[in-house]
């Protein structure tokens, strides 16, 4: 059965609670990860409201922007616990030792840890919970057709932007965008709200979607690392460049070597989801 805008976000801020609660005084990764998640949910939500016209929770309903900064907060955090994950992997693989590196991490991410530790006791719950009851009352019983009008529109400029994109030159300047959206579009269908998912749960098995997802998250987590390597590198002084300048080569060689080979493995998968996905979206007119 389809459930309704508003039970969905219903959902979605319950979910929320339990992982903030879970996260709220840990380091555990996979914690921070699900709190992200909810808050990703929670996001896309928020911005199909905006765009239909139901609610501007940016400028409407304030302290529910509360949960940007949780997410750039916690965000910070486990990038570098990607980040030491990562170089990990590239000293296994190079052999290379990079201690300095590691130390500049360690640093980083301790600066990220006390961030979002002195953050997060700022959230209040209560508040939370009654801004959102005001967002409630706004979205309650929206129309049937006017919701699914709008879960349409909301999908296909997604989908047609990014199959539009699919057939440029560099296209994978445009993959930060595609991860962005493909989550939007997986989010909305997946919780089936109104019946747009109707035309898809026949032709498309959202496992495939989310593999896909999971490729460009590790294209994304790369393209993060070689941008954390550039840093490092370019804030040293000129001596200092000079010492690991043949290590910070190494590395970065692996990392982009890694980050090619995601950008040609992506392409005939988008491709393959995105022109699904439009024909299926075409066939309804």
């Amino acid at each position: 059965m389809a459930k309704t805008v508003d039970k969905l976000f219903d959902k979605y801020l319950i979910k929320f609670e339990k992982e903030f609660l879970r996260a709220i005084n840990t380091d555990d990764e996979e914690a921070i990860h699900d709190l992200r998640v909810s808050i990703k949910k929670i996001r896309a939500l928020f911005l199909f409201f905006k765009e239909a016209g139901f609610a501007d929770v940016k400028s409407d309903y304030k302290y529910l922007r509360k949960l940007r900064d949780v997410f750039k907060k916690a965000g910070k955090l486990r990038e570098y616990h990607i980040h030491k994950n990562l170089l990990d992997e590239y000293k296994q693989r190079t052999g290379a030792d990079f201690s300095a590196l590691e130390k500049y991490i360690e640093e980083q991410e301790k600066e990220a840890r006390q961030a979002y530790h002195d953050f997060m006791p700022g959230l209040e719950l209560r508040k939370l919970y009654q801004t959102a009851d005001q967002l409630h009352k706004t979205i309650d019983n929206i129309p049937s057709k006017k919701l699914n009008k709008k879960l349409y529109d909301f999908i296909k400029s997604r989908v047609d932007e990014c199959h539009g994109y699919m057939f440029e030159q560099h296209y994978e300047q445009h993959l930060h965008q595609i991860r962005k959206y493909l989550k939007h579009i997986r989010f909305i269908i997946g919780q089936k709200i109104g019946n747009i998912h109707e035309m898809f749960e026949n032709e498309i098995d959202f496992k495939d979607t989310k593999k896909v997802e999971d490729i460009l998250g590790e294209w994304h987590d790369r393209d993060e690392f070689r941008k954390l390597l550039d840093e490092f590198y370019n804030q040293l002084d000129e001596t200092r460049q000079n010492e690991f300048y043949e290590t910070y080569k190494t590395y970065r060689d692996e990392v982009e070597k890694d980050i090619q080979d995601d950008v040609k493995k992506l392409r005939p998968e988008l491709i393959h989801v995105f022109s699904l996905m439009k024909t299926l979206l075409e066939r309804q007119n």
